[in-house]
């Protein structure tokens, strides 16, 4: 579930004003749909969103009535229109720019490759190609994890203002696994050394038996975006793929160069 911001009442001359608490039930109801459960039922609905029964019928009807959700046998499930919204932020722009360059990426190393860009502290995935040899990674498109957990965020983080960094290391620091830094002073250090290899490294921070390599997309000295690969941490160091990560995000920066784009997810992060 989204993390609420305080909001004061939208006026418009002398219209009434926007109900905060009407759009935040509705979000409270699509966020209950996830990769895992696309379809649910009203009593479904009900318990993941904590809202009473009543509420979340009547806020079903209304995003029925705007297309956001549909009606799929005996449950819900998101409506079409909600693909066609989700196709307008920047970042989708972003992962198109990326995509070829990605397959070719995952062609030559045929292990599992992440997109991802950083927000408020976590890294929102944008694409995943996954391995030919079913590894399991905890990364979604969509999906969110800890930045400084993973290898795409501390890439990001190493390239980002100090203010942003600030940010992140100032907030709660959960651990995923036994390996996850929790300390801010570690964290600072593990930034200062990618800042000087041009590279980060998770070995099983995220989960075990999983270790990846990302190296930042960089416009402008601005870091928009981190590709990595993630491969079996048993299968050695990755140190291997820095030079084919560090060409794939060459290519992806040149790609992006002068596009409008970058300004907005730049200053998203």
């Amino acid at each position: 579930m989204a993390k609420r911001q305080a909001t004061q009442p939208a006026h418009s001359g002398d219209a009434a004003p926007v109900a905060p608490s009407v759009l935040w039930k509705a979000f409270d109801v699509l966020g209950a749909f996830s990769e895992s459960r696309r379809v649910l039922t009203l009593a479904q609905i009900v318990q993941r969103s904590g809202l009473p029964k009543s509420t979340a019928h009547r806020v079903l009807t209304m995003l029925l009535e705007v297309g956001a959700v549909e009606q799929h046998g005996g449950g819900y499930r998101m409506g079409l229109r909600m693909f066609t919204l989700g196709t307008l932020p920047p970042e989708v722009a972003l992962r198109d720019a990326a995509q070829v360059h990605l397959e070719a990426l995952h062609r030559l190393t045929g292990q599992t490759l992440h997109l991802a860009t950083l927000r408020d502290g976590d890294v929102v995935y944008l694409e995943k190609l996954r391995s030919r040899n079913g590894l399991s990674s905890p990364a979604v498109v969509g999906g969110r994890l800890p930045a400084h957990c993973t290898a795409v965020g501390k890439a990001q983080l190493a390239f980002s203002g100090e203010q942003i960094v600030a940010d992140v290391l100032s907030g709660p620091l959960p651990r995923r696994t036994a390996r996850s830094a929790s300390s801010a002073d570690e964290i600072r250090r593990q930034l200062f050394s990618i800042r000087h290899t041009g590279f980060a490294v998770d070995r099983q921070e995220a989960v075990e038996g999983l270790a990846c390599v990302a190296v930042p997309v960089l416009v402008q000295d601005r870091a928009v975006a981190a590709v990595s690969v993630g491969f079996p941490a048993s299968e050695g160091s990755g140190q291997v793929l820095v030079n084919l990560l560090r060409q794939t995000s060459a290519a992806i920066s040149r790609a992006l160069l002068g596009s409008p784009v970058v300004d907005v997810v730049a200053s998203a992060g």
